[in-house]
């Protein structure tokens, strides 16, 4: 059975570690700016989906560090809003000492996207500014990366899946630093190669991109970091739905990245305004098997199967999931999924900082 990596769990301790906190911040009337962009009726529907998540993550980062005790100002620049109104805002939080952190919601219209750089350095709590931040990645991508450490202290083979991306380049760079050596994979590339992985991370924000075919039973952690909300209220990630039962561990959507990254942000703003040696929060590995226990198991488990009920055949064999069995699919791509072209600096966030 596939065990859920509950994010919300994630934020419920950074909550309980963090809360205390703000009776020293409260009486500073220190703020945190959050500035998202509003689509146009007559935008693409593309583009309002994703500034549709990028309001769901801007409420999120409010009551995230609104419990912290700063006022969180939520700044909602209208659709077709010049350079000089969105330059106006950034060089006003930016020269204002009561604002502490300054968060741009991904992603911006992209003539507008040049202006983020006037931001200052020291402000930037999401490392949008990337080498001037004083952070190696965004919050999203360290959130992916503290949850994929507890299931690879072994260095097993990862894939990461939108790697070009803000949010991608950023869970490459963590892996890299920490003696990992991830296969990437972006447009273009043969997205059933995940199924060599240990790990399989998606962080690039097109809904069922990965589905039995990509996703396998031996797969120890499968992230998602899709969140591409529907019409109808739902919610879409990278796996899809038909997939989300295979691996052996599994973020949701919604319930996994999103507040790991709340939970992020609020360690990294009480340990820059008010305590720099505070507990950081984490994640404990479910239950896995690596690759050849899993491959023993599994074998043995089919003989045993095999010689209560007789052969399978092989469009119906079954797969050994976590002591039960999930059945297999029969269906064979026709061409080599690839991941759509979007380009890195228009990558949107879909990782992070949404309710999941």
């Amino acid at each position: 059975m596939t065990e859920l990596v509950s994010g919300r769990d994630v934020l419920k301790q950074a909550r309980q570690l963090y809360g205390h906190y703000r009776e020293l911040v409260t009486p500073r009337e220190q703020k945190v700016a959050i500035i998202r962009f509003t689509p146009a009726a007559t935008d693409p529907p593309e583009w309002q989906v994703r500034l549709e998540a990028s309001r769901v993550s801007a409420e999120q980062k409010v009551k995230a560090f609104e419990h912290l005790g700063f006022k969180a100002d939520h700044v909602i620049l209208p659709p077709g809003v010049g350079r000089a109104g969105f330059a106006g805002v950034l060089d006003h939080y930016s020269q204002d000492p009561a604002t502490r952190s300054i968060i741009v919601q991904f992603p911006p219209p992209g003539n507008l996207r040049p202006l983020v750089e006037r931001m200052d350095p020291a402000k930037d709590i999401d490392a949008l500014l990337q080498g001037r931040s004083p952070y190696p990645a965004c919050a999203t991508a360290e959130g992916i990366y503290r949850v994929t450490e507890p299931f690879a202290a072994d260095k097993p083979s990862i894939a990461v899946v939108g790697s070009n991306g803000f949010v991608g380049q950023g869970v490459v760079r963590l892996l890299r630093e920490n003696g990992h050596d991830p296969i990437t994979l972006d447009y273009g590339d043969d997205l059933r190669l995940v199924k060599a992985a240990d790990i399989v991370i998606s962080v690039t924000g097109n809904p069922g991109i990965l589905g039995p075919d990509h996703i396998q039973p031996h797969h120890r952690v499968v992230i998602d970091s899709g969140f591409v909300p529907q019409a109808d209220g739902s919610v879409l990630g990278d796996i899809r739905p038909e997939a989300a039962g295979i691996p052996q561990n599994i973020t949701p959507v919604p319930g996994g990245i999103g507040p790991v990254e709340m939970a992020t942000l609020m360690e990294r703003v009480v340990r820059q305004e008010v305590d720099p040696n505070v507990a950081p929060w984490k994640v404990t590995a479910g239950p896995f098997l690596d690759r050849p226990t899993f491959a023993a198991t599994a074998a043995s488990t089919a003989t045993t199967a095999t010689a209560s009920t007789g052969p399978l055949s092989l469009a119906g064999a079954a797969r050994l999931r976590g002591g039960g069995f999930v059945a297999a699919s029969s269906a064979a791509p026709t061409a080599p999924p690839v991941v759509p072209r979007q380009p890195a600096a228009d990558q949107p966030q879909l990782g992070g900082g949404r309710t999941r």
